[in-house]
């Protein structure tokens, strides 16, 4: 409907993007010390600010994703999201490495004038520089070409846009992998909570430790992707979905005999999260793929809708579980192997997202 109202994808979506940053430039500026009278104030003014930016933020998305099933050919549509992901990646591991690089030197040198107190600029700072970095990518969607949109955005009454909502619930094909998509996120999430305790308390790996493995398994997935994009054109998503999630869900397997004297097995688990490289190729082809290019913004708005809020409702379910867990579950041996809350929530991890594959294996494709 707002589309609607705006009556072009590109302008809709370059108002949220744009919107989204300016938002999280306020962020940096009001968490930061004294200038709100509290610090729950300040807490609240930054849960506000990171709210604003992600809900601007997801209706750019949305129309983003809408305007690539009219930008992109359906036979290259793979490739494009390939190298699209690809690079985003890409992007994400030169941030991660610039910004842990910058904030460890930063921190360094306020301890050795005594002023650790003032470590808060350094990401502030680096917050900043972020947010202004984001408002200037918004730049190149500005000279993107903007076909006529088969949905006809802006010249539809709002009471049939309302009507298109319900589509991608009551269209089959579709809804197979809205299901996926919601199992995906809810598996995802309701166990994030024990792995990443497990990480930091068992594990005990560090932070730049856990940052090298992100960056060289997301660098992996980078380099990997425009091929995966090709495959996926070429002999189809759900075969490469199927394969990724068993992948995916296997390397939490790799965690169980991880120590703080054995990290070695992370390599395992990392090894084997570089095949979200097919995920995160063949679930957006897919959703491109089956929807309807007469109300596709309303295709987009289901997938994300559903599977961010499966996720975060599994996220903190999530967390209700591993403190109930930690304080109820005791610790058994079962032939010769410690089975305690973080085994049995990392094993359930694995069961559900296992189950996941059967979900994608019905997932029926268009030829």
């Amino acid at each position: 409907i707002w589309m609607d109202r705006v009556g072009s994808r590109r302008r809709f979506c370059v108002r949220m993007f744009f919107a989204s940053t300016v938002i999280l430039l306020g962020l940096p500026l009001m968490s930061a010390p004294d200038i709100l009278p509290a610090a729950a104030q300040s807490i609240s003014a930054l849960i506000v600010c990171w709210t604003g930016y992600h809900l601007c933020e997801h209706f750019g998305v949305v129309a983003l994703w809408s305007w690539f099933g009219d930008l992109v050919l359906h036979s290259i549509r793979g490739r494009f999201v390939g190298r699209r992901v690809a690079w985003m990646n890409a992007g994400k591991v030169l941030g991660i490495v610039v910004s842990a690089t910058s904030a460890y030197f930063w921190q360094s040198y306020y301890e050795s004038l005594g002023q650790p107190e003032l470590r808060w600029i350094v990401f502030a700072t680096l917050a900043t520089i972020g947010a202004l970095m984001m408002m200037l990518s918004v730049w190149p969607l500005t000279k993107m070409a903007d076909p006529p949109s088969a949905s006809e955005i802006g010249s539809r009454a709002a009471y049939y846009r309302l009507q298109e909502l319900r589509q991608p619930f009551v269209d089959r094909d579709f809804r197979r992998l809205l299901c996926f998509g919601a199992w995906f996120s809810f598996s995802n999430g309701l166990t994030d909570t024990a792995v990443r305790v497990y990480q930091i308390s068992v594990v005990q790996l560090s932070f730049s430790e856990k940052r090298i493995l992100d960056s060289t398994s997301r660098g992996i997935q980078a380099t990997l992707m425009p091929a995966v994009g090709k495959l996926a054109d070429r002999r189809g998503n759900v075969t490469l979905l199927v394969f990724s999630q068993g992948l995916v869900a296997a390397a939490l397997l790799f965690l169980l005999p991880a120590s703080s004297d054995a990290k070695y097995w992370l390599i395992g688990t990392y090894g084997l999260w570089i095949a979200y490289a097919g995920t995160n190729v063949a679930m957006p082809n897919l959703m491109l793929q089956l929807s309807k290019a007469e109300c596709s913004a309303a295709y987009t708005a289901a997938w994300f809708a559903l599977s961010h809020l499966m996720y975060a409702v599994s996220a903190l379910l999530g967390g209700l579980l591993f403190d109930w867990a930690s304080k109820t579950w005791s610790t058994h041996l079962v032939g010769g192997f410690q089975l305690d809350h973080f085994s049995i929530l990392i094993l359930l991890g694995w069961l559900l997202r296992s189950l996941g594959m059967l979900w994608a294996a019905r997932i029926r494709e268009p030829k």
